[in-house]
């Protein structure tokens, strides 16, 4: 008999995922498609939550509302909330696009070999509003063990081609043990290469200046960087994973992004969390460019389809 459980729940559009073996489960909004909860055991059998205001459904009063917001069809923001394709307008509620403010429907669950479910959201006039023109975008969470699989897959069934940016959002208790060690002493960590660093303004847009960076152990970094967004691009796939270490706690999450060559991190100073943030894509230039010149973005052809994976590996002591 099999260990994984999917448990859905239509009342409050949340559903849980659990492995009842290793005592993990992720808990997902079907509002914005969120994961609002990853919690695993330790060696001890302790319980432990990995997402900021892990489980929490509830809107809190004040600081970061979201525990790890999909991001379509824009990465970031978009100066003045517009851009242009051609002579189409393309707009954005806020930051990070149309998909976080969108009802997904729960299609396919899976719960033999692992825990799965598959959601999806077309474009509908609400989309259209803001992002004239169709698309279907999945996103499968499937949890094995502690392993938490990330998977978004793009299609275009028009007849025009589709530009877009995507990404993922995820924001990681600092420390993941409340009252254990502080935010200061976690750690991000890379492998050893050299990736390339983007410089971003007050606005949080690209001022078209990088570097190369040399990485390999853990990142420094300050309060003030995450609060602006520290931005990312790594060519080699090999180097596009990072660990964010909390010693105190004990715990160590990995996230691995092959397919994604854009990598942000982010932070609100004094509130415990880190944001590990894959994607494809970036905010506009301070300069903007037209959609389909800025950083990042996909074509999709008529009829095609873009899948990425993103995983999740918590170690525990």
């Amino acid at each position: 008999m099999s260990s994984y459980k999917v448990e859905i729940d239509n009342e409050r559009n949340i559903d849980l995922l659990t492995d009842g073996e290793s005592g993990s489960s992720v808990m997902i909004d079907r509002m914005g498609c969120e994961l609002i909860g990853y919690r695993v055991k330790n060696s001890r059998g302790k319980e432990i939550g990995l997402m900021y205001r892990d489980s929490q459904a509830e809107m809190p009063e004040s600081g970061w509302k979201n525990h790890a917001t999909v991001l379509f069809p824009i990465v970031g923001g978009l100066k003045n909330n517009q851009s242009r394709l051609g002579a189409t307008v393309i707009k954005s509620p806020g930051n990070h696009g149309i998909a976080r403010r969108s009802l997904f429907s729960l299609i396919e669950t899976a719960q033999q070999d692992n825990a799965t479910a598959r959601y999806r959201l077309r474009a509908n006039d609400y989309t259209r509003e803001y992002y004239p023109f169709d698309f279907q975008l999945d996103l499968t969470f499937t949890l094995k063990g502690k392993i938490l699989t990330v998977r978004f897959e793009i299609v275009n069934p028009g007849s025009m081609p589709l530009h877009y940016c995507f990404g993922w959002h995820p924001g990681f208790r600092t420390p993941v043990i409340a009252g254990k060690g502080k935010k200061g002493g976690c750690r991000l960590v890379f492998p050893e290469g050299k990736i390339r660093k983007y410089q971003n303004n007050e606005h949080c847009r690209l001022t078209g200046e990088t570097e190369i960076i040399d990485v390999g152990g853990p990142l420094e970094w300050t309060e003030q960087e995450l609060e602006a967004t520290l931005m990312y691009e790594i060519d080699d796939p090999a180097l596009r994973t990072v660990t964010l270490e909390d010693p105190a706690s004990g715990v160590a999450i990995r996230v691995d992004f092959p397919e994604m060559p854009h990598l942000g991190f982010w932070s609100e100073p004094g509130d415990e969390f880190i944001c590990i943030e894959p994607w494809q894509g970036m905010d506009d230039r301070e300069a903007q460019e037209p959609f389909d010149e800025k950083v990042g973005v996909v074509m999709l052809a008529p009829g095609g389809r873009d899948m990425r994976t993103i995983r999740v590996i918590p170690q525990t002591d």
